[in-house]
């Protein structure tokens, strides 16, 4: 220990210390240049791994599952223009009143349409009170069962027709016929509706 703090040999003691901050200061400047050498291989190997923003960004499921160049994808709102008409808009209480539904295909690109899909409904109400819709008796389809696939400008023509009954959410009878009165029809194919139509039951 003497030896360390007391150096020995044919040199004065200053060139011995001179040495030994030489040495120490030549292992500091080591040990700095391989610290920033592990850190920039770390921090480049991290670039290297950043993942692809526009690769990465996640889909919903719907732009997944719509192409709007498939000609089977659903007609929507945006594709189709529908009308409804009484026919006529006078009926007999106790006689079935028609009702004649017009559909165009308005958009821009080919699509499919059915009567037996989803959100394919006829209602009949006076006011506020509902009379009849197709949502509530489900063993009688609002049309008979089609499926076309329509082209821009493409028309297709639909009727449907009421009883004259007037029915509970249950589908159950509650009045066998409706009286006199003015009434409104909503139609919808596929979810897209066409605008209310009114009509008129009257006494023979």
């Amino acid at each position: 220990m003497d030896g360390m703090r007391r150096p020995v040999g044919d040199q004065p003691p200053a060139v011995y210390w001179r040495r030994r901050l030489v040495v120490v200061a030549a292992a500091a400047a080591l040990v700095l240049l391989l610290w920033f050498l592990i850190s920039a291989t770390l921090a480049g190997s991290g670039d290297g791994e950043e993942p692809d923003t526009g690769s990465s960004t996640p889909t919903s499921p719907e732009a997944q599952a719509v192409d709007p160049d498939d000609p089977s994808r659903e007609c929507t709102s945006d594709d189709l223009t529908l009308t409804l008409a009484a026919s006529p808009p006078e009926v007999t209480v106790g006689s079935m009143p028609a009702f004649d539904v017009g559909v165009e295909h308005t958009g821009a690109t080919a699509c499919m349409l059915s009567t037996a899909t989803a959100g394919t409904d006829v209602t009949i109400r006076s006011g506020e009170q509902i009379y009849y819709s197709t949502t509530w008796c489900s063993d009688d389809p609002a049309f008979p069962s089609s499926e076309w696939i329509l082209q821009p400008g493409d028309k297709e023509a639909l009727q449907a027709t009421w009883t004259g009954q007037r029915v509970d959410d249950g589908c159950e009878v509650i009045q066998d016929q409706a009286e006199a009165g003015y009434y409104w029809a909503a139609v919808a194919i596929g979810g897209v509706p066409a605008p209310e139509v009114q009509f008129r039951l009257i006494e023979s």
